[in-house]
């Protein structure tokens, strides 16, 4: 039971440490049915995530001397996401061991395969998804099916 309890605790503590703090994840949300993929189950669980802001930091000459200042901007602005999860009965320590051997595979993922959950891991499944469009540490179903860890629903074939 700690095994499953761990990566929930470990994304909470992670989630703590954004600049600011954001809603609680819920789980079992209705679906929402607009736009809605067919890969993703009824029965599925939810999560809502904060996707953090994106900026880039300039310098611009600032004063009589021309002194470099740093100035940020922002190029995306940070955003609550909702979004398809495995349910917390699904995450054991084979599932967690195949999503690092699937990690591996792909490059994201240089640690050990232990089946346990950890900030190296939660970092390779964000370099992950971010090429998809999700820049969350929290995987998403619609990740681990493309990872070949769970099933596609067959009406979505």
């Amino acid at each position: 039971m700690l095994r499953l309890v761990l990566p929930l605790c470990l994304t909470a503590i992670l989630a703590a440490c954004q600049s600011s703090a954001p809603e609680p994840a819920t789980r079992a949300e209705p679906a929402p049915e607009a736009g809605r993929p067919a890969t993703i189950p009824d029965n599925a669980c939810w999560t809502t995530d904060r996707i953090p802001a994106v900026t880039e930091t300039t310098f611009v000459p600032s004063g009589a001397d021309a002194t470099l200042a740093p100035q940020e901007q922002v190029i995306a602005p940070a955003q609550d996401r909702l979004f398809a999860v495995l349910c917390p009965e699904q995450v054991t320590e084979d599932f967690i061991a195949s999503l690092q051997r699937a990690l591996t595979a792909r490059g994201h993922y240089g640690g050990a395969i232990d089946g346990e959950w950890g900030p190296e891991l939660a970092e390779a499944v964000r370099g992950y998804q971010s090429t998809q469009g999700l820049n969350s540490n929290i995987l998403s179903l619609e990740a681990a099916q493309r990872l070949g860890l769970v099933p596609v629903p067959r009406a979505a074939l």
